[in-house]
């Protein structure tokens, strides 16, 4: 009896972190997420040419701005994509620190 009840909770324990590690993967696939994480890389990485960069609007994605770089707009901008990124990262963060007790719980 009692190996039944240790091998039905290794069951939901496993099937528990699949489950997490399925939507942490679709979170990372998630279009909004990739193109949070596009936008800021463009903006961040912009080193050569221009000096304005044409980049959908944190509020509505579907307005494009032209911000000069370097300016308190294009820094006003990277910081909400910031908080944006953040949002989904502490979603994927928290999932990853519940894998990792339950994978502690699993092999203990």
């Amino acid at each position: 009896m009692y190996l039944g009840i240790v091998m039905a909770d290794r069951r939901s324990i496993l099937q528990e972190i699949l489950e997490n590690e399925a939507q942490v993967k679709m979170m990372r696939r998630d279009p909004v997420y990739v193109k949070i994480m596009h936008n800021l890389d463009k903006l961040e990485k912009r080193r050569f040419g221009s000096v304005t960069v044409n980049i959908p609007s944190p509020d509505d994605p579907e307005k494009v701005v032209e911000v000069r770089c370097n300016s308190p707009e294009m820094r006003e901008i990277i910081s909400k994509y910031k908080e944006m990124r953040a949002e989904f990262d502490d979603r994927m963060g928290e999932l990853l620190a519940r894998n990792a007790s339950l994978q502690k719980q699993l092999f203990k």
